[in-house]
Order: C-alpha cells, then sequence, then structure tokens
C-alpha cells in the first residue's frame, strides 16, 4: 500500500517535470518574460529601500534626495541591464536552440560568468563615482548623527 502511493506520487512528480519542460519548450519567450520582469522588480524594490533607509544622508548628497535615488539607480543599473540582457539572450539560447543543455551544471557555469561580469561591471569609473557619493552622503549623515547625539 506504501509502495503504491510512492510509486503514484513519483510518477505524478514525474509527469510534472515533462509538463513544465514542456511549457518550457513551447513558450520559451513567456518563461524569458516571467523571469526577467521578476528579476527588474527584485532590483526595483532594491533600489526603493535602500534609498528610504537612506533618508538622512539626502541632505548630504551632493544633488538631493533625487540625486540619491538617481545614483542608487544607475550604480545598482549599470551592473544590473547588462546581466538581465546576458540572461535573456543565454535562456533564449537554452530554450530555444540547445535544448539539452538546460541541466544544473550549463546553470552553474552561466552564475558564474554573471558574478564574474557583476564584478567587473561595479570596477567602472562612473559606478565608482556614483558610489562614493552615495558613501560620502551616508557618512556625513552618520557624523552629523553622532555630532547631534554627542
Amino acid at each position: 500500500m506504501i509502495l503504491a502511493t510512492v510509486m503514484q506520487s513519483a510518477v505524478t512528480q514525474a509527469q510534472q517535470h515533462a509538463a513544465a519542460v514542456a511549457f518550457q519548450h513551447q513558450h520559451p519567450l513567456f518563461i524569458i518574460a516571467v523571469s526577467t520582469g521578476i528579476s527588474i522588480l527584485v532590483v526595483s524594490v532594491v533600489v526603493v529601500i535602500r534609498w528610504l533607509t537612506s533618508m538622512s544622508a539626502w541632505p548630504f548628497h551632493p544633488r538631493g534626495a533625487f540625486g540619491f535615488l538617481i545614483d542608487e539607480a544607475v550604480r545598482l543599473g549599470v551592473i544590473f541591464v547588462p546581466w538581465v540582457f546576458l540572461g535573456v539572450f543565454f535562456k533564449y539560447y537554452i530554450y530555444e536552440i540547445h535544448p539539452e543543455l538546460n541541466n544544473g551544471t550549463t546553470w552553474g557555469a552561466f552564475a558564474i560568468c554573471a558574478i564574474a561580469i557583476r564584478m567587473l561591471l561595479r570596477r567602472l569609473p562612473a559606478v565608482r563615482a556614483m558610489a562614493r557619493h552615495i558613501d560620502a552622503a551616508r557618512a556625513q549623515a552618520r557624523a552629523a548623527k553622532a555630532e547631534g547625539l554627542g
């Protein structure tokens, strides 16, 4: 009885997996659009949270609150946008051209490359300048808070 239940569960899981793979192959652009949309939403939420948690630093930023938001968005966007395009093209390549490469090893190699590209993009002079503006404003806000408490 238990063995039959386990076997039925395994068949059901195998059928679900087969259905998911079939859906990926039938609608690769939908899968790519959904995953890209989720990524953009997550990064947008991160930018807004980082911006709102830095309210005390807004007055110390050279361009104020809006400048702080722009620097935060561009700093993460410059890193994120090429990463998204790489992901879109890679997913299209995997789902449309070479579905046999849709395995953990391929996705692991992609993750390593994406992280390396992200690390390189963080070192761009414009991105570093924006990070310096943000960090300097936060440091000034901490110093002002410490002076007010002391």
